[in-house]
C-alpha cells in the first residue's frame, strides 16, 4: 500500500482541507494542554463557544480567518504556527 502524503497542498495545487483541519485540531489540543486550560476557559479566551472549540479540536470545524487570528492571539503564537506540521 503506498504511503499517504501528509502535505496540505498537493503538487497540483489541490488543498486538502481535512488534513489542515486535523493539523489544527492536534495543535489546538497541544496548546490548550500546555496552558492547562479547560475547554471552556480556552473558548472564552478565543471568543467562541465551547461546542465550537470542541468541533475544532476534533477536526470537524471550519474556522474563519477571524477565528484563526483569535486562536493565535489567545495562545500567543503566530498564525502560521497553528497550521504547521
Amino acid at each position: 500500500m503506498p504511503k499517504r502524503s501528509t502535505r496540505a497542498v498537493s503538487p497540483d495545487g489541490h488543498i486538502h482541507v481535512q488534513r489542515i483541519a486535523r493539523r489544527l485540531a492536534r495543535r489546538l489540543n497541544v496548546l490548550r494542554a500546555s496552558k492547562g486550560w479547560s475547554r471552556r476557559a480556552a473558548a472564552s479566551a478565543i471568543g467562541v463557544g465551547a461546542p465550537a472549540l470542541r468541533r475544532l479540536e476534533s477536526g470537524q470545524g471550519n474556522p474563519s480567518l477571524a477565528v484563526l487570528v483569535s486562536i493565535a492571539r489567545a495562545f500567543g503564537v503566530p498564525l502560521h504556527a497553528l497550521l504547521k506540521r
